[in-house]
């Protein structure tokens, strides 16, 4: 792996600089002709040097404008690193917590079938996990049952009428 790191000599970073910038220049040129795309290099050497631009000003200016009016790129659409960070955070702990329902579940219907199944489980989580588990399955039976139970008074009204 290169490590890169400031160059300390003026005169070898502005050739670095030179070198690299006509090779970056064109690279992009490259990329605009062969993968017909839109692209447009904005550089700035130093604080106060005007920014050096590819292809042209006006075309950059072009660009950017079409950068600008695209929805999927609209600055309440950008994000900083912490953000995405805490997306995908949210992200992956939705999916931990699916899994571990799943696992639940595995677990009771794996107690059903075997009565000492939670004797090798020692972790207070795991056991409050299941219990909630078989709480959560006891609710869906009791609100299946309860449904069953008004559709066949319906069905029982329906005939004394007809």
């Amino acid at each position: 792996m290169v490590m890169y790191q400031f160059i300390e000599d003026e005169r070898v970073r502005n050739v670095t600089m030179r070198k690299r910038k006509a090779s970056l220049m064109k690279k992009m040129n490259e990329l605009k002709i062969l993968c017909d795309v839109d692209a447009c290099l904005v550089m700035y050497e130093t604080d106060d040097s005007p920014p050096d631009v590819w292809p042209s000003p006006s075309e950059a200016h072009r660009v950017i404008q079409r950068f600008n009016k695209s929805p999927m790129w609209s600055p309440n659409a950008l994000q900083d690193h912490s953000a995405y960070l805490e997306k995908q955070i949210a992200k992956m702990k939705k999916q931990l917590a699916k899994e571990k329902e799943k696992n639940m579940k595995h677990l009771m219907v794996k107690c059903l079938f075997d009565e000492n199944a939670l004797s090798e489980v020692n972790n207070q989580e795991v056991l409050d996990g299941v219990r909630s588990a078989i709480d959560s399955e006891i609710e869906a039976i009791d609100d299946m049952i309860k449904e069953a139970q008004e559709k066949a008074k319906k069905k029982m009204v329906f005939r004394t009428f007809f």
